[in-house]
This record gives C-alpha cells, structure tokens and sequence, in this order.
C-alpha cells in the first residue's frame, strides 16, 4: 500500500471530505446500520454545499494516499472528537490508527487530559482497540431515524 501522509486539516479539504464522510457512512457502516439510517446520517448524495464550510475553525488531521483525501479526524478545545472517517476501500489498514496518533498527540501538546467521542457502531471497536471506554450507550435522531453510538472516553497519561 502507498504511503500515507498525515497532514493538519485544512477548510479548503471540506469539498473532499465530504465525500470520506459520504463514503464512510454509507459503505463503511453497511455492515451496523440500515440502508435507511445510514441515508438518514449522511444523505442520498454528498451535501457539498452543507460542508463548505464545516471545516472553517475546525482542529484536526487529514490522511492522504496518493494526493487523495482518504481520511480525517478532528478535535476541539475541550478533548472531543466529532469527526472520525475513513474511506471504505481504506478501512482496516492503519490510515484511522494514524489519525488517531496524530490527534492525541496534538492533544497532549495541548495539555488535554481527557478525550471523547460520540463513536458509531462501526467505530466503537476501533476506539476500543485504542484504549478508549465506553461511557453509555445512546440513541440519537437523525431526520426522524433513529441511530445507536456510544458516549465514549479516554484518559490520557
């Protein structure tokens, strides 16, 4: 596999991100959610105009192959994690284990003792693997649709 390379996220990766986001919910969550709950979190089609700006003030890391936008996380000031994706076709090969070092390394150099994340069924073992606990279950809505993910928290040394 080509090298991946970690970046800081930048505004100007919204219009690519969009479409990890698309395609990590919709082929990287087939396994855990519905046709119709994975419709309901990211759509029937890349909402590129909802996320020209969903990057603007956002912390966070971008993995790239090839030039190509394949993955990224984010981080605020307070520890939490909102944004966590990965392309389908690269899931389960490191480039999510690569985001997740470059975010908790910037959040120790920030002075942030404790993480969080609201994970998906689908993310919640990875974060597991990364020494994460689940805090609760919950159910959120998503346009009228109901989806599951866990309230989840790290400590960090």
């Amino acid at each position: 596999m080509p090298r991946t390379v970690i970046a800081p996220l930048r505004p100007a990766d919204s219009e690519e991100a969009v479409h990890v986001f698309f395609d990590a919910v919709h082929n990287g969550t087939s396994g855990v959610y519905t046709a119709e709950q994975r419709t309901a979190w990211a759509g029937t089609v890349p909402d590129t105009e909802g996320w020209r700006h969903r990057l603007d003030g956002v912390d966070g890391f971008s993995a790239r192959i090839e030039g190509k936008l394949v993955g990224f996380m984010t981080l605020d000031d307070n520890g939490y994690i909102d944004l966590a994706f990965v392309r389908a076709d690269c899931a389960r090969q490191g480039v999510g284990a690569e985001l997740y070092r470059a975010i908790e390394e910037h959040a120790r150099i920030s002075g942030i003792q404790t993480l969080t994340t609201e994970a998906s069924l689908a993310a919640q073992p990875f974060f597991e693997r990364m020494g994460w606990h689940v805090v609760a279950g919950q159910r959120v809505v998503k346009r009228g649709v109901e989806l599951t993910n866990y309230r989840m928290t790290k400590a960090l040394p």
